[in-house]
C-alpha cells in the first residue's frame, strides 16, 4: 500500500501528540495527515520534522481521509464519528462513547482482532483494561479464568496533561513547606494516594472500575466477574496493576512464566532474588506490558497473583489504536 490519509481528532492534547510521534516512530504510511481539534485550532503540530496546521473538526471534509484516530472528548466522539464512518473513514476511538456501544468492536489487537469484522467505527479500551486483558489473555486461553480482582496504581497522567503539571506543581510546593492547595483533583496528589479515580457511581464503584469490569467482559466475550480497585499514585507516566486471577484449570508456575513470555505484546521481568520486577519507569516509553511478581496463592487452589504495568499513553492509548489500523491495513493492499 502506497499511504493512508490520515486524520488525528484531539492532535493537540497528550494521546494525540503520541500517535504522532509513534506514527513516525513505527515509520506508518502516512500519505496525508490531517491534524484537527474542537477548540485550539490555528495551532500547529509536528510530524516528521514539519509543521501541521491545526484545523477546526466543524469544517472536515471526510471524503478526504482514510483512517481517522480520534482522541478528544466523548462529545466529539458522538458528533463526528458517525459523519467520519459515513464517509468511508475507519475510525478508531479512544473515548468511552461507544466502547459498550454492542455494533461497536472493542480491540486488544494481541486479544481480539478478529472482533473487527467489517467495521468501520472501532473502539479501543481504556488504558487500564488494555494492559490487563493483554497479560489475561494467554492465561484465559490455556487455563481458562473463573475470576479476576484487580486493584491499580495510576498514573496522574491518565487524567491529562494538567493533571502532570499539577503534580509538578504540589511536589514543589510540598518541598518548599508552602500550602498546597488542590485543583485538578478533590485533594493533593503529590506525596499522597488517592483510592478513587473517576466519580462514583453504581455500588460505590467508580467509572474506572466498572470500564475494567465491563470492558474486559466485552473484549473476552464472556460474563467473567472482574473486581477492581482503581486507586490514583503520583506518578506520571505507566500504569501498574495488581492482578489476582482463579483459574479454571491447575497449572504450573514455570509453565505461566513460559506461556508469558512466548506471548504476543508481553514482557516478563520476574526475578525477585535480583531485585527484577515490573516497574513505571522501565514500561514509560515502550510499547510491552511487563509482568511479574508471578507466584501463587498460598490458601486457593488455582490461584495466581502476578503485577502488571505498561505505559498508559502508548499502549495504554496511542499504540494500541495505531496497531489495530496497522492489523488492518493487508485488507487495503
Amino acid at each position: 500500500m502506497k499511504g493512508v490519509r490520515v486524520a488525528i481528532l484531539g492532535a493537540t492534547g497528550l494521546v494525540g501528540q503520541k500517535i504522532l510521534e509513534i506514527l513516525a516512530e513505527r515509520e506508518f504510511p502516512v500519505k496525508s495527515l490531517t491534524a484537527l481539534a474542537t477548540e485550539g485550532h490555528g495551532r500547529t503540530v509536528q510530524f516528521r520534522g514539519e509543521e501541521v496546521p491545526v484545523r477546526g473538526v466543524e469544517s472536515m471534509d471526510w471524503s478526504s481521509v482514510d483512517v481517522a484516530f480520534f482522541a478528544a472528548s466523548t462529545e466529539a466522539s458522538r458528533t463526528y464519528a458517525p459523519i467520519a464512518t459515513a464517509h468511508g473513514v475507519t475510525v478508531v476511538d479512544k473515548s468511552s462513547y461507544f466502547r459498550m456501544d454492542p455494533l461497536v468492536p472493542l480491540v486488544v489487537p494481541e486479544v481480539n482482532i478478529d472482533a473487527v469484522g467489517d467495521a468501520r467505527l472501532i473502539a479501543s479500551p481504556n488504558c487500564s483494561t488494555i494492559q490487563m486483558v493483554v497479560a489475561l489473555e494467554p492465561i484465559r486461553r490455556e487455563y481458562g479464568l473463573k475470576r479476576v480482582i484487580v486493584s491499580t496504581y495510576q498514573a496522574v497522567s491518565g487524567t491529562g496533561r494538567e493533571a502532570m503539571e499539577t503534580l509538578t506543581k504540589e511536589t514543589h510546593e510540598v518541598l518548599e513547606h508552602q500550602k498546597v492547595i488542590p485543583t485538578t483533583y478533590p485533594t493533593p496528589i503529590a506525596f499522597n494516594v488517592l483510592p478513587y479515580c473517576d466519580k462514583f457511581g453504581d455500588d460505590d464503584y467508580t467509572g474506572e472500575e466498572w470500564k475494567l469490569t465491563r470492558e474486559t467482559q466485552k473484549i473476552f466475550r464472556m460474563s467473567l466477574p472482574v473486581s477492581a480497585t482503581a486507586v490514583r499514585v503520583p506518578v506520571y507516566i505507566s500504569h501498574a496493576e495488581s492482578v489476582y486471577i482463579e483459574t479454571e484449570k491447575s497449572f504450573e508456575l514455570s509453565q505461566v512464566r513460559e506461556l508469558l513470555a512466548r506471548s504476543p505484546g508481553l514482557r516478563v521481568v520476574d526475578d525477585p532474588s535480583q531485585g527484577l520486577v515490573p516497574i513505571p519507569l522501565d514500561a514509560a516509553d515502550q510499547d510491552l506490558v511487563l509482568v511479574g511478581r508471578i507466584r501463587r496463592d498460598l490458601f486457593v487452589d488455582n490461584g495466581l497473583h502476578m503485577f502488571v504495568v505498561a505505559d498508559n499513553l502508548r499502549k495504554g492509548a496511542a499504540t494500541n489504536a495505531i496497531q489495530i489500523v496497522e492489523s488492518l491495513m493487508s485488507r487495503w493492499a
